[in-house]
């Protein structure tokens, strides 16, 4: 499989991808104005969309909240796997270690 010194940078890797898509899926939670770009069904539609009809409006606020608590809910599902996959790594890593 994988040498102590991979196996160790794949460790410190996922560590990283933990902290990162917490802190993320924490921002997503939040609502986050600067991440409104970055909701799927967002992407290339005009924010001055809202003022074309201001019965549009609370529809499509509903569902940008949705997206919102998605991508977090997504974050923190990818953040939860690089978390198995660190300790999977840490295994590993200690099993190298008593072979020799």
């Amino acid at each position: 499989m994988c040498g102590p010194k991979f196996t160790c940078f794949i460790f410190l890797i996922s560590i990283w991808g933990v902290c990162f898509l917490t802190i993320v899926g924490g921002l997503f939670y939040n609502n986050s104005v600067g991440l409104l770009e970055d909701l799927p069904a967002e992407k290339g539609k005009r924010l001055a969309y809202q003022y074309d009809s201001d019965e549009k409006w609370p529809g499509r606020s509903d569902n940008i909240k949705k997206l919102y608590k998605q991508n977090a809910y997504n974050a923190w599902i990818a953040a939860a796997a690089h978390l198995v996959i660190s300790v999977f790594c840490l295994f590993r890593l200690g099993c190298l270690r008593l072979r020799g």
